[in-house]
């Protein structure tokens, strides 16, 4: 009897056991939210095919991005009336407006019109009438068959100043009441300011602005509790103070609950940027660099990731070779010295010398490109021009062999550019030390740490591809096992 009561004890054990590991991967494979700062480079077909992704992968928080980016996501989801129920987080602030416009109330310029040609300017807006008047033009709120809950988040309140405080209390007074009438469950903010340190000009203080301002509003539309449910803000494994205030607000909510009976019965942490970081903790100016290693094809049918090589691509250095042997206009050179040639060849030594000159100095730049989007910057303000300019009617030989040296030169691009990155977060100016082992990708290291962290809810990243999304969501998985 005994050993049957054992095994009986033993038995739900193992069942608590499985319960609670199946728990924790239901869990694990949910903390990883879309993001939306990446919209503006995806055409509105792939931005539908990311979200089906994200959606088929288990992910059920989809952030919109501001302007054009609401109407992709809205796009995507319309007809969506599957399990499980999705929640889209839609940004309120940041508008594109033609300075001709009447601004909405509490707005501000913060990117003034370039020229009269181009009047549109950027303005940010805060205020209860702002916000009423986007939740009444959001297409989102118009998704009401759907499985979908829209939650507003205000982006970026520290714009205002010292005007902050009340004009995001008056933003959250209209919130709330959207909230009594049901069009919404709840509502957040997004702010790259919270993770800024209190000396910076936009850092915004989470316990005496947005806890206040929830509060505040809670009380002035008789609300019990605030109804605020999100603070997202950017941390990374460089950035570490994000970090330290989600640990610090989870702190204070747990220590004053009871004492302040207004604060939100529940508050979520998400982290934005898990992958791209800034100088100086994120207060340095310039590209943000990316915590990414890249698969490099190096063989036919091989494929190795940027951290397992030790030199360029292969093919890099075979199309470099070629292009230049291509270009030296040797013959017409040779030419040169035993008669006089024409016109027209005396233009196409010049302008393989061009070329020639163009390839040695992309070749160098390699040594000094520290983001592939101050990469992709310097070939279009330089080699576009160039090409489509005096090279507009280059012959298909040579327009085939400057495109595969382009494509082997993005290649090598994103191997250098990860050896530095890698190798620049090992310790330097404007970076604490971080030492990721060499067999480990540092996507993967960045995003495991964390995953560590209990005070985060989840883990906001952004995709081009739908194959992007999935590539994420092993590392959630990996982590996880």
């Amino acid at each position: 009897f005994k050993i049957f009561v054992l095994l009986q004890c033993c038995e739900k054990m193992m069942a608590t056991k499985r319960q609670i590991f199946s728990a924790a991967r239901v869990r694990g494979l949910t903390r990883m939210a879309l993001g939306s700062h990446k919209h503006a480079r995806v055409e509105p077909g792939i931005y539908k095919l990311i979200v089906d992704e994200a959606i088929r992968q288990g992910i059920t928080i989809l952030e919109a991005g501001q302007d054009h980016g609401i109407n992709k996501m809205a796009d995507a989801l319309s007809g969506y009336r599957d399990e499980p129920r999705l929640t889209v987080l839609n940004r309120i602030g940041y508008r594109i407006s033609n300075i001709s416009a009447k601004p909405p109330a509490g707005a501000i310029v913060v990117e003034a019109a370039k020229t009269p040609s181009e009047p549109s300017q950027v303005i940010h807006a805060l205020s209860g009438a702002a916000v009423e008047e986007l939740l009444q033009n959001s297409p989102l709120l118009d998704l009401k068959e759907e499985n979908v809950s829209v939650i507003p988040m205000i982006h970026n309140p520290e714009e205002h100043g010292e005007d902050t405080l009340s004009r995001l209390t008056d933003a959250f007074c209209a919130l709330e009441e959207a909230v009594c009438r049901g069009d919404i469950p709840s509502f957040g903010v997004v702010s790259n300011g919270l993770s800024l340190p209190p000396e910076h000009p936009l850092h915004l203080d989470w316990r005496s602005t947005v806890l206040r301002a929830a509060c505040d509003a809670a009380k002035e539309t008789y609300a019990k509790k605030s109804s605020l449910s999100i603070v997202q803000l950017p941390a990374n494994i460089l950035e570490r103070r994000g970090i330290q205030v989600a640990r610090d607000l989870k702190s204070y909510l747990n220590t004053n609950f009871k004492k302040l009976i207004h604060l939100p019965e529940t508050l979520e942490v998400y982290i934005m940027r898990p992958l791209t970081c800034y100088p100086d903790q994120g207060t340095g100016d310039g590209d943000g660099f990316q915590l990414i290693d890249f698969p490099i094809p190096t063989e036919p049918g091989v494929t190795e990731w940027t951290h397992e090589m030790k030199r360029k691509p292969p093919v890099y250095e075979a199309t470099m070779k070629k292009a230049l042997s291509h270009f030296d206009a040797t013959e017409l050179l040779d030419a040169k010295q035993v008669r006089k040639l024409s016109e027209e060849e005396e233009q196409t030594i010049e302008g393989a010398k061009i070329l020639l000159e163009m390839i040695q100095n992309l070749d160098r730049g390699l040594e000094t490109s520290v983001t592939f989007s101050q990469h992709e910057r310097e070939l279009i303000s330089t080699v576009a021009p160039l090409l489509e300019g005096a090279f507009a009617e280059i012959d298909e030989q040579s327009l085939e062999i400057l495109q595969d040296f382009f494509a082997s030169h993005g290649l090598a691009a994103r191997y250098q550019i990860a050896k530095r990155t890698r190798s620049s977060i090992q310790g330097g100016e404007g970076v604490i030390p971080c030492k990721i082992p060499i067999d480990v990708k540092m996507q993967d290291f960045a995003i495991a740490q964390l995953l560590k962290e209990k005070s985060i809810s989840k883990i906001v990243v952004g995709a081009t591809k739908p194959e992007h999304v999935r590539d994420t969501m092993k590392i959630f998985k990996k982590k996880l096992k």
